[in-house]
């Protein structure tokens, strides 16, 4: 009897189920240690890790900043529009109030003026007599009315005054003329440099004997030829007001060139102090010269002095 051939297989099924097992288990250790793998397979380590998420963060925190910002800009341009919108209405407003007013005003009515009335003539003023007569003075000359027995004159001789020559020497005959033997007086010439001469010649008054008039009419009639120069009033009337006299009087027909009007007529009234008489004589056509005319006028008023024109 023949026997059987038993056939004999390696792989059984059990083995199968086995391999299978452990191909699933491979596979399921693959699928969990991949993302590890993949971190491990580069080069990026930890810190550098780390450095990268700290910059996100800085980037999240700087960019959330930026966006406050922003959302602070909005708000505030959101007010100014509304702030805006709030003075469009004032002004339209405004606009209505001023268009009600104006048309209310253009509805008054205005009355016509009434006629002007006719100006009623005023007589001329009677004029006053001579101020010689009411007060009882010793004379008056030129116009100028004084008591005082020590007089000082003063007289301009700058280049200006060759034109007034005749006036000039007219004006100090007058006054030289109606001296009284109890009068003393001295003339004080003074032009540019400043140089200041005087009659007599030592500069202090004398008594006005008939002699001393004589010789003060020929000093006087030399007096032209010695014009020339500027005007410096200011010093020529400090010296009259050291020789202590009673009564100046100034002759000129040009403002002071050493100083201004008004610093010297401070100054020579402070130095005054209202001892003596400041009388002015304007020559020549002082109208026309509104500076030389307020510079006298002031300093008479300011001194208890006169003031006149000599224009002929």
């Amino acid at each position: 009897m023949r026997s059987r051939r038993r056939n004999t297989s390696v792989f059984s099924i059990s083995a199968l189920d086995l391999f299978a097992a452990a191909l699933g288990a491979f596979i399921l250790i693959v699928l969990v240690l991949f993302p590890y793998y993949q971190m491990g397979g580069t080069d990026v380590s930890m810190e550098e890790l780390e450095e990268f998420v700290q910059k996100r963060r800085m980037a999240a925190a700087t960019t959330q900043t930026e966006m406050a910002q922003i959302r602070a800009i909005r708000a505030e341009i959101r007010l100014l529009d509304k702030q805006y919108r709030t003075t469009e209405e004032n002004m339209s407003k405004i606009q209505d109030t001023i268009l009600e007013v104006q048309k209310q005003t253009a509805e008054i009515e205005i009355p016509d003026p009434p006629p002007i009335p006719r100006p009623v003539p005023v007589p001329d003023p009677i004029p006053e007599p001579p101020r010689s007569v009411g007060r009882g003075v010793e004379f008056s000359i030129l116009g100028l009315a004084t008591s005082k027995k020590k007089i000082a004159i003063v007289v301009d001789m700058s280049g200006s005054m060759r034109a007034h020559t005749d006036k000039v020497t007219d004006a100090l005959n007058e006054i030289v003329s109606q001296m009284k033997p109890d009068n003393q007086f001295v003339i004080l010439g003074y032009r540019g440099g400043p140089t200041i001469e005087s009659f007599p010649q030592n500069g202090r008054m004398q008594s006005a004997n008939s002699s001393m008039v004589a010789d003060a009419q020929s000093y006087i009639a030399s007096m032209p030829r010695r014009f020339g120069g500027g005007t410096p009033t200011q010093n020529a009337l400090v010296r009259a007001l050291n020789l202590k006299p009673e009564a100046v009087i100034l002759l000129s027909d040009g403002a002071p060139d050493d100083g201004s009007a008004g610093t010297i007529v401070r100054n020579i009234t402070n130095r005054n102090r209202g001892r003596a008489e400041i009388h002015t004589v304007a020559i020549g056509d002082y109208t026309q010269d509104k500076r030389l005319t307020l510079f006298l006028q002031e300093l008479a008023n300011r001194n208890r002095g006169d003031f006149v024109g000599r224009a002929r």
